[in-house]
């Protein structure tokens, strides 16, 4: 029986250098299936911050959220996308007003729909027109009723209302 250091020394003589494990395909795959992990697991359902002036009505909802333009209406003011539209004066007119369409809340909302719409063609899909309003619990019935009849005519049909869920 041979000794087992001379049987290293004659591999080695003969070019057989011992085998090295190769890391690099490992780190790759494992790259791959981490970079897939990541993007599945930030994919369920949207994260919507609401307005800190709002206290959001409470609801037995199912539906999750979804990525969608947001109008937030305060006791005081109506925002589009945390941009202000209504300030607190105006919000008041508002309230005195006999007209359903809130002017100045329908000229920036059909801009961000003729915006969506470009892009929903350039990227091939259809605009979906869904909107989300966030009301204060506190808001007149009558405000909210015009908030969504002007979504309505400027292009937005599928409204939904954000609310925090009973557990």
């Amino acid at each position: 029986m041979a000794n087992p250091r001379a049987a290293r020394q004659a591999r080695r003589r003969r070019g057989g250098e011992e085998p090295k494990l190769n890391i690099t395909s490992m780190m790759d795959m494992f790259t791959i299936i981490l970079v897939f992990l990541i993007k599945n697991f930030s994919t369920e359902g949207a994260i919507v911050t609401p307005a800190d002036e709002l206290t959001l009505p409470k609801s037995t909802v199912e539906r999750r959220a979804r990525e969608s333009l947001s109008v937030k209406v305060a006791q005081n003011a109506i925002m589009v996308e945390n941009s202000l539209v209504l300030d607190s004066e105006a919000y008041r007119r508002l309230l005195g007003q006999k007209e359903f369409m809130i002017p100045p809340l329908y000229d920036v909302l059909i801009r961000y729909a003729q915006e969506g719409k470009k892009m929903a063609l350039a990227g091939g899909t259809g605009f979906s027109g869904d909107i989300t309003i966030q009301g204060d619990v506190e808001i007149p019935y009558s405000v909210l009723t015009r908030v969504m009849y002007t979504c309505g005519q400027a292009g937005y049909p599928n409204m939904n209302l954000f609310v925090y869920r009973n557990e």
